[in-house]
């Protein structure tokens, strides 16, 4: 293992050199000590009530793997059918104590650095890795997003892409060419509530292969050998979007529990759709850095409800409809 791989830093400078150089970097106290403790209590409990309620979503086994909800046709994702690992979804719902890691924090510098100016939150919600579960396959968080292309060979069309069908051809030869990459379109902001380890499930990544210019494929990269990115309470890992990597196993009796954030850019359609499924009573709740993160403003012309000049979208506002002189 090389010892220049991204060790946990307070300096940003620093942090942003190795998110550019290795595809991650690993940043202490990326939000305050008392939020990472709130948002721990409120997580804890609200995952006991969405076990005890049977509501859980549950992955991480060998028959429920992350991805395949869509893919193969399953019962459900809970323990009683093979579940291990909780998620915990929209959390914006679910608690003022998570409404409030959304904030110019010390990780919102490092994040703006891969997604720019006017990120936009994709999804928001928590892992928590249990013993038992198995190690997730490796993948990027942008399989989504359009490869370039080889102006004399045909492509995969855009709206075609799927989880398992995002490389038009696989071809060893492109592992270590960069001359011709995607560049990066989200990123992925992953706390660790608790700390993470090797042994308790740590994120397992392939430093600097954001820079690969290819998604992993199985046959292919068998040989590669992750790495556990490890660090403290309140610590968190920051990914480029092309980064190959996946949450470990945890073989230790203590839950891993880590709040992830993926943020893209607002021409993005993301993964959970807060303009319609955020709770109503909490609209007034929000000031406009966090409506703007939420996907409520406006951007170029984009995500409007009607008038292109608008500013925020209004969700109680009764869209113009069949008129009548």
């Amino acid at each position: 293992m090389s010892n220049n791989y991204p060790k946990p830093t307070d300096d940003l400078d620093k942090a942003k050199n190795d998110l550019k150089t290795w595809g991650y970097c690993l940043l202490l106290d990326a939000i305050p000590k008392t939020i990472n403790e709130n948002a721990k209590n409120r997580l804890i409990e609200q995952a006991n009530a969405e076990k005890k309620l049977n509501l859980a979503f549950e992955d991480g086994s060998k028959t429920k793997k992350w991805g395949e909800f869509k893919v193969k046709k399953s019962k459900s994702f809970k323990s009683d059918d093979g579940g291990i690992n909780q998620r915990i979804w929209m959390l914006p719902n679910k608690g003022k104590e998570f409404l409030n890691i959304l904030d110019n924090h010390k990780y919102f510098k490092i994040m703006k650095y891969i997604v720019g100016d006017h990120p936009i939150v994709s999804s928001f919600g928590a892992n928590i890795a249990k013993k038992g579960g198995v190690r997730m396959d490796l993948h990027t968080d942008q399989w989504w997003a359009p490869d370039p292309v080889d102006r004399e060979k045909d492509f995969l069309p855009t709206a075609s892409i799927t989880r398992k069908k995002f490389n038009y051809e696989i071809n060893k030869n492109v592992i270590n060419n960069t001359d011709l990459i995607a560049r990066p379109s989200v990123s992925n902001v992953l706390i660790m509530i608790n700390g993470m380890t090797f042994e308790n499930g740590g994120t397992m990544v392939v430093p600097g292969s954001h820079l690969y210019g290819r998604h992993p494929e199985k046959k292919l990269d068998s040989d590669i050998k992750p790495i556990a990115a490890e660090g403290p309470p309140g610590c968190a890992i920051i990914t480029d979007g092309r980064l190959w990597h996946g949450t470990g196993a945890n073989i230790t009796e203590e839950p891993r529990i880590a709040i992830i954030i993926t943020f893209c850019g607002p021409q993005f359609r993301p993964q959970e759709n807060y303009t319609y499924g955020l709770r109503k009573n909490l609209l007034k709740k929000l000031n406009d850095f966090q409506k703007e993160l939420l996907g409520f403003r406006v951007w170029n012309g984009y995500g409007r409800t009607g008038d292109p000049t608008q500013n925020f979208i209004d969700t109680a506002e009764d869209p113009i409809g069949i008129l009548k002189p």
